[in-house]
């Protein structure tokens, strides 16, 4: 190839859009000669190393400069390599970035997928403890979402404790759809209940003692498990001591006991 030839290839090429964007990016929208910033100034793309004497169309050779210091400038070369190293200090300082970018993506799509294994195991628990009842996706998304506010082994708490207080089977041994929705729905209650509980260490359990006693010594029947947990269950939503114990004195037998229980939660749950 002549002389000619190279110096007709060695022509400047248009610079598109997106790359001028990059440039002044990656010079924080600052002439590199003067520091005047945009929008006090209007930015061009120069090249560092004139392209009449041998300078190349890529990135590392682009600069930033203003309107006025590029005009100025011509195609004069630039006294020192300050500026070149400059832009390779910054293109460095870019490429980490961006590789810190792909990071934080990459951990955020793992989070993404252990999230989605928590609401899968704790979907699998609350089936074996139903027994066979299944969630579909938005009931795991209502457990994800009750795990991220409250915490893996809370919701696995607060599933043992709905399902063995709430479940019934029915006269065919399997437990019944209605006893399932119902305990579904005590999962939240629970878990407010729960951290309740741990927010406010005053609850009287001393009161509380008092009536599980008048319970057991009145019914002929008592759910040890689940009547302590309702007990508890009402203190924590905000039933008063004397509310609870003219439940008892109204009520004849266990099945009443709770029945009224039940209702009372109900309707303080409301009142949230």
């Amino acid at each position: 190839m002549s002389d000619s030839d190279s110096t007709l290839s060695a022509k400047r090429q248009s610079i598109s859009k997106k790359l001028r964007f990059e440039v002044f990016k990656r010079d924080s929208f600052t002439c590199q000669y003067c520091g005047r910033k945009a929008p006090d100034v209007i930015l061009e793309v120069d090249h560092i190393h004139p392209v009449s004497k041998g300078g190349k169309n890529d990135l590392l050779n682009y600069i930033t400069s203003c309107v006025d210091c590029n005009q100025g400038k011509s195609d004069r070369l630039l006294s020192d390599d300050a500026v070149l190293e400059k832009q390779r200090r910054q293109l460095a300082e870019l490429q980490e970035r961006r590789e810190q970018i792909d990071m934080m993506y990459e951990w955020q799509k793992s989070l993404l997928g252990i999230n989605q294994q928590i609401g899968e195991r704790l979907a699998a628990f609350w089936s074996e403890c139903c027994r066979g009842w299944t969630l579909n996706e938005s009931g795991q998304r209502e457990l994800r979402e009750l795990e991220r506010r409250f915490g893996f082994d809370e919701v696995m708490s607060a599933i043992q404790i709905a399902s063995e207080h709430y479940l019934r089977n029915g006269d065919d041994g399997k437990v019944t759809k209605e006893s399932v929705e119902t305990a579904w729905k005590k999962i939240g209650g629970v878990l407010v209940t729960r951290k309740r509980e741990r927010d406010n260490p005053n609850i009287p359990l001393q009161d509380l003692y008092r009536l599980r006693a008048r319970c057991r010594g009145k019914y002929n029947y008592w759910g040890e498990q689940q009547g302590w947990q309702l007990l508890r269950d009402a203190v924590g939503a905000g039933a008063s001591i004397d509310q609870l114990g003219d439940i008892i004195d109204a009520a004849h037998s266990w099945t009443l006991w709770r029945s009224e229980m039940m209702q009372l939660l109900q309707s303080l749950e409301r009142e949230e």
